[in-house]
């Protein structure tokens, strides 16, 4: 790969990995609602909570850390 391109690459797959987990979270968090009976305790609120939550945690570490590596290559790159 193009080292050009890295950190970009980065934040493109933690953005898309971020979004499945959040559409993932929002379908169980709706899904608790209307599954009312199995859902006494309310673990399925609880694990699509964690799943958004995770989600987003991921989306801010893959972004910094796309960040820092476009700007370690481009400090690296000067004489």
């Amino acid at each position: 790969m193009n080292t050009r391109y890295e950190g970009k690459a980065i934040t493109q797959m933690c953005k898309m990995m971020a979004s499945v987990g959040l559409i993932v979270g929002l379908a169980l968090f709706l899904l608790s609602f209307i599954a009312n009976n199995y859902n006494k305790d309310f673990f399925l609120t609880i694990i699509s909570l964690g799943i958004m939550g995770s989600s987003m945690f991921m989306f801010g570490f893959g972004t910094f850390m796309g960040i820092l590596t476009d700007t370690f290559q481009k400090g690296e790159a000067k004489p």
